[in-house]
């Protein structure tokens, strides 16, 4: 069985990805995307909506470094959230004691949220207890699931002011 946690004191570990250093801006999120909803008697369809059978969590950023669009792409995520910087203080001053592996993508486990809503990691995380992280200057996006999500990188059309 792995270690658990302990109360109070916030650890970081690698999540090894091509931005895990990357200046990334948040562009949106899609969570549990359908086309269609069952209910006992009938069905009700939601034309236009995008599905993507295989991954139940979509967020889009854009990476600076690499003038493109990054997909961070989760399965059977258990829980997210998405917040401000400035709702992720004890990440922040934990990081300056004990730096994180990444600036942008790394694992965390043993602060608040976990504390608030343990069922959720008990449920969704793997056995060692941490969460996802993707972190920019503005939001952060936290995901509660097993496997770790994969990441995509297209091209993007890029601008250049005149």
């Amino acid at each position: 069985m792995a270690e658990s946690p302990t109360p109070g004191f916030i650890e970081f570990a690698r999540w090894a990805t091509e931005v895990e250093n990357d200046d990334l801006t948040f562009a949106g999120i899609s969570y549990f995307a359908t086309d269609h909803v069952l209910f006992p008697d009938l069905e009700l369809a939601l034309p236009g909506a995008p599905q993507n059978p295989e991954f139940d969590l979509v967020a889009t950023f854009f990476s600076r470094e690499k003038q493109a669009i990054v997909r961070v792409l989760g399965q059977n995520v258990r829980a997210f959230r998405v917040l401000d910087e400035g709702g992720l203080v004890d990440l922040w001053v934990a990081s300056k004691e004990r730096p994180r592996p990444g600036r942008t993508t790394f694992r965390v486990r043993g602060h608040g949220w976990q504390q608030e809503s343990e069922l959720e990691w008990v449920m969704g995380a793997p056995p060692d207890g941490y969460s996802y992280m993707v972190a920019t200057r503005w939001q952060c996006l936290e995901m509660i699931c097993y496997d770790p999500p994969h990441i995509t990188i297209e091209a993007a059309s890029v601008r250049r002011p005149s």
